[in-house]
C-alpha cells in the first residue's frame, strides 16, 4: 500500500523555529510590560499596546499559513482574557478555522490506509471536491455501497506530527511564563492538548455525537426540531469518520432560508435550546456552536454537526456554576465570591477584590441587554474598570471545562447577535437557568443545596421565581467579550 504524504522533517524544523521566535518575542513583551508596571523601565503605554497588537497580527499570520493546531490554539487563547492581554485576544478572535483543501490524492491515500480498500472499492460514489475544509481535516460527500448519501470526514495525512510540534512549543512557552503568572498556565496547556487530541480522534467524535443525540432525545418536543447525523461505523476509524449527510443550508444563509419560508428567530431559539440543554441538563456538550455547524434541512429542522470539540463538566463544577448563576440572578456579591472559593478558582486572600468586581458587574447598565443594546455600550470603559479590579486578583484559575463552557455561551450569544439581534438572552436562557437553579442537571445535591435554595427562593411560587430570573441575570460578566 502506498505511503501517506505528510510534513517533511525540514518543514517541521522550520515550524518549530518560527514558533520559537514568537515565544522569544512574547517573552520580551511580557518582560517590558512587567518592568513598566513595576516602575523600573517606563514605556509609552500606547506603544506597548501596539507592540502586543503587532505580535498578535504576526501570530495570526503564522497560524493561517501553518494551520494544524495553531488555529485551534489561537481560538482558545482568545477566550483567556484572564491571562492574555486584550490587544492579543482581539486579534486572535479573528482566526477562522477554514482553510484551503488538501489535494484529493492525499485524502484518497489516507482513506485507503485507514479502511484497507481504495475509495472506489469502499464507496459507490465519492466527490473529490470537499464540501468543507478546516485546519485538521476536510469533508467529502459520498454514496455508500448501500446507496445512502454520506459525509466522509478525513483527517489530514501526517497532521499529528504538525500538532505535536505545536503542542511541544506551546508547552515550552507556557512553562516559561508560568513562573510569572498568578494563573496556572500549564492548566491551559492541558486543556489545549486534550481538545486538539480529541478533535483528531474521530471514533471519540462519533461517540460524542451519539451521546448528545441520546441525551437530546429525552426532550421529544425539542428533538422534533433537530437532526444529528447518524454515524456509519462500518467505514469509520480514528482518522476517517463516515456519517449521514444532512442536506440543507447554513443557518446564516438568510436568503435561502427566506426563500424556504423559515423563521430564522425560531431556528436560533431551537439551536440555542439544544445547546443549553446539553450544558445545563446533561453536563456533556458540543463546544463549538458557530453558524457553520448548523445546517437547516428542507423540513426546517436544525442539523448539528462537528462534535469533535466536546466537553464533560464534572458534577462539583456544575454545582459551583449553579451557585454562581444564582449569585448573578440575585446580584449577591457574597454568594458570587463563595461560588469561586468553593472550587478554588480564587484563594481566600483575593475574596475582597472579587467582591468589588462582582458589584461592578451587577450594575444595571450591564444587565439583560439585547445584542443591539450591548453594541451601544461603551465597553472600552467597562473593560478598563474591570481590568483595574482584575489586577488585584493574584490567584485566578479556571477549573477544567469552564473555558469550553464560556466558549459555548459566548458563541451562542454571538449567534443570536448575528442572526436574531432582537432576542434578549434571558428569553432563551431563562427557563434553563430556572431548572438548573432548582437542581436540574447532573450536578450534586440536586435541589438540596441550602445556600442555593435560599438564594433563589425555592420556597416561593414558581411564577415568582420566573419573575426573579427574568429581571436579574447578567449577559455574562465577561461573556460580552
Amino acid at each position: 500500500m502506498s505511503g501517506v504524504a505528510g510534513p517533511s522533517l525540514l518543514s517541521l524544523v522550520e515550524r518549530a523555529l518560527i514558533l520559537f521566535g514568537l515565544i522569544v518575542r512574547a517573552a520580551f513583551l511580557y518582560l517590558r510590560t512587567t518592568l513598566h508596571n513595576r516602575g523600573i523601565w517606563k514605556s509609552d503605554p500606547d506603544r506597548l499596546i501596539q507592540h502586543f497588537t503587532d505580535f498578535a497580527v504576526r501570530f495570526v499570520r503564522v497560524a493561517t499559513c501553518f494551520r494544524g493546531g495553531l488555529i485551534k490554539m489561537g481560538q482558545m487563547g482568545s477566550l483567556r482574557v484572564d491571562v492574555v492581554p486584550d490587544a492579543v485576544t482581539d486579534e486572535l478572535a479573528k482566526l477562522q478555522d477554514r482553510v484551503p483543501a488538501h489535494p484529493y490524492h492525499e485524502i484518497a491515500l489516507q482513506i485507503e490506509r485507514e479502511l484497507g480498500d481504495s475509495v472506489r472499492e469502499t464507496f459507490a460514489e465519492f466527490d473529490p471536491e470537499p464540501i468543507a475544509a478546516a485546519s485538521l481535516g476536510q469533508v467529502h460527500r459520498a454514496r455508500s455501497k448501500s446507496g445512502e448519501v454520506v459525509a466522509v470526514k478525513v483527517l489530514y495525512p501526517g497532521i499529528e506530527r504538525s500538532v505535536a510540534v505545536d503542542l511541544a512549543m506551546t508547552h515550552l512557552a507556557l512553562r516559561v511564563f508560568n513562573w510569572f503568572s498568578p494563573a496556572d498556565l500549564l492548566q491551559i496547556y492541558r486543556e489545549i492538548r486534550e481538545s486538539l487530541l480529541g478533535e483528531m480522534d474521530y471514533i471519540r467524535e462519533g461517540r460524542a455525537a451519539e451521546e448528545c443525540e441520546r441525551n437530546l432525545r429525552r426532550d421529544p418536543e425539542l428533538f422534533r426540531h433537530l437532526r444529528i447525523p447518524t454515524i456509519r461505523w462500518e467505514t469509520t476509524t480514528q482518522r476517517v469518520l463516515t456519517m449521514e449527510y444532512i442536506p440543507g443550508v447554513k443557518i446564516n444563509d438568510r436568503v435561502s432560508l427566506d426563500a424556504q419560508g423559515v423563521n430564522v428567530d425560531d431556528l436560533v431559539l431551537w439551536a440555542s435550546r439544544a445547546f443549553l440543554t446539553m450544558m445545563f441538563r446533561d453536563g456533556f456538550f458540543h463546544c463549538d456552536p458557530h453558524p457553520g455547524n448548523f445546517i437547516v434541512d428542507p423540513e426546517g429542522r436544525v442539523g448539528i454537526i462537528d462534535f469533535g470539540m466536546n466537553k464533560r463538566i464534572e458534577p462539583e463544577i456544575l454545582s459551583a456554576i449553579r451557585k454562581n448563576v444564582v449569585a448573578s440572578v440575585q446580584k449577591d456579591a457574597d454568594l458570587y465570591v463563595e461560588s469561586l472559593l468553593e472550587v478554588e478558582i480564587i484563594r481566600p486572600a483575593d475574596a475582597p477584590a472579587v467582591h468589588e468586581l462582582a458589584l461592578m458587574s451587577f450594575e444595571p447598565e450591564y444587565y439583560n441587554l439585547t445584542p443591539q443594546e450591548m453594541a451601544n455600550l461603551d465597553f472600552g470603559e467597562y473593560f478598563k474598570r474591570q481590568r483595574v479590579h482584575m489586577k488585584k486578583i493574584k490567584s485566578f484559575q479556571l477549573p477544567d471545562g469552564i473555558v469550553m463552557w464560556s466558549r459555548a455561551i459566548s458563541l451562542l450569544i454571538g449567534l443570536a447577535s448575528e442572526l436574531a439581534p432582537g432576542l434578549r438572552p434571558l428569553d432563551v436562557i431563562g427557563p434553563f437557568v430556572l431548572e438548573f437553579l432548582q437542581g436540574g442537571g447532573p450536578g450534586p445535591n440536586q435541589g438540596r443545596d441550602a445556600g442555593v435554595q435560599k438564594a433563589v427562593g425555592l420556597g416561593t411560587p414558581l411564577a415568582t421565581r420566573e419573575e426573579e430570573v427574568s429581571c436579574g441575570s447578567s449577559v455574562g460578566r465577561r461573556a460580552s467579550r
